[in-house]
C-alpha cells in the first residue's frame, strides 16, 4: 500500500527537523532510542555516492574543501511544502588544486559523533574543478522529496 501517510504531518516532521536554528532532541517511547539533532547541518561532496544504509565515499585530498563539509547556514530548509523543500542558504568552496569527480551529495548534523540525515546523487556529475574555481550551490538548488513517505 503506497500514500499512507498524511502530508500535513510530514511537512511539520520536515519543518522541526531541518527548517529550525535550535538543537531538536526527538525522545523515544517504549523501544525507541533518543535522537538529537544537532544543527546547523553540512554539506558533504562525494566521490563515491551512498546508499540508505551506508554513506558514501567523501572528496578528500582537494585544496579547498573541508572533510565534513560546510554549512547550509543557521536554518537549511526553506519553506516545506507538499513534502518538499530545498535548500535556504548557497554553499560553495574556492578550489586550490584539482579535484576528483563528486557524484553526490550528503547531508550531516554537527553533533561529536555527526549523523548523516540525507544523501542523493548529483543530476550533473562536478568535473573538471581545477585551483581558481568555484564550486557552488545555490539557494533552492538541492530539494529534498519526502512527498512519498
Amino acid at each position: 500500500m503506497s500514500g499512507m501517510t498524511d502530508q500535513t504531518f510530514v511537512n511539520a516532521l520536515l519543518t522541526n527537523l531541518f527548517k529550525t536554528s535550535t538543537n531538536t532532541t526527538i525522545t523515544g517511547g517504549t523501544g525507541g532510542t533518543t535522537q538529537t539533532v544537532t544543527v546547523p547541518f553540512h554539506l558533504r561532496l562525494y566521490t563515491t555516492t551512498g546508499t540508505e544504509t551506508s554513506s558514501g565515499t567523501e572528496l578528500s585530498s582537494a585544496t579547498g574543501y573541508t572533510t565534513g563539509g560546510s554549512s547550509l547556514g543557521s536554518v537549511f530548509a526553506g519553506t516545506v511544502s507538499g513534502g518538499q523543500f530545498s535548500n535556504a542558504n548557497a554553499v560553495s568552496w574556492s578550489a586550490g588544486s584539482s579535484w576528483t569527480t563528486v557524484t553526490g551529495v550528503e547531508i550531516w548534523d554537527t553533533a561529536g559523533t555527526p549523523v548523516r540525515y540525507l544523501w542523493g546523487a548529483l543530476t550533473a556529475n562536478i568535473t573538471g574543478v581545477a585551483s581558481g574555481d568555484t564550486v557552488q550551490f545555490a539557494a533552492g538548488s538541492i530539494t529534498v522529496n519526502a512527498s512519498t513517505w
